[in-house]
């Protein structure tokens, strides 16, 4: 599910639940930094979603979650989310993370 959340193929309510799915099944492991580092690309691609649908705040929420689990561990994690929401050709969807990035400084 993890492959069909981040594929740019789905969009909205379907690219959601990807992501949900994918991120249920995944939560045994979120006793690790590791491994809550790495969801947070899912966690990104679940934000996205969610913008795609209009819900803005959960979106923001969800960028901010992902924002977090990417810091968690030391590494490129943090990187990688901002190399994948550049290529994001919804300017609002940017501006909504730039605005998360901006207020966890």
């Amino acid at each position: 599910m993890a492959g069909a959340c981040r594929n740019d193929r789905y969009e909205g309510a379907k690219k959601l639940r990807f992501c949900n799915i994918s991120l249920t099944a995944g939560a045994w492991m979120d006793f690790s930094s590791r491994e809550q580092a790495k969801r947070s690309r899912i966690q990104l691609e679940r934000a996205i979603a969610l913008a795609q649908l209009g819900e803005l705040k959960k979106a923001v929420d969800a960028f901010d979650k992902a924002l977090r689990d990417a810091r968690a561990k030391p590494g490129p994690w943090e990187r990688e989310l901002h190399q994948r929401i550049v290529q994001i050709e919804d300017r609002n969807t940017l501006a909504l993370w730039v605005s998360v990035v901006e207020s966890a400084k």
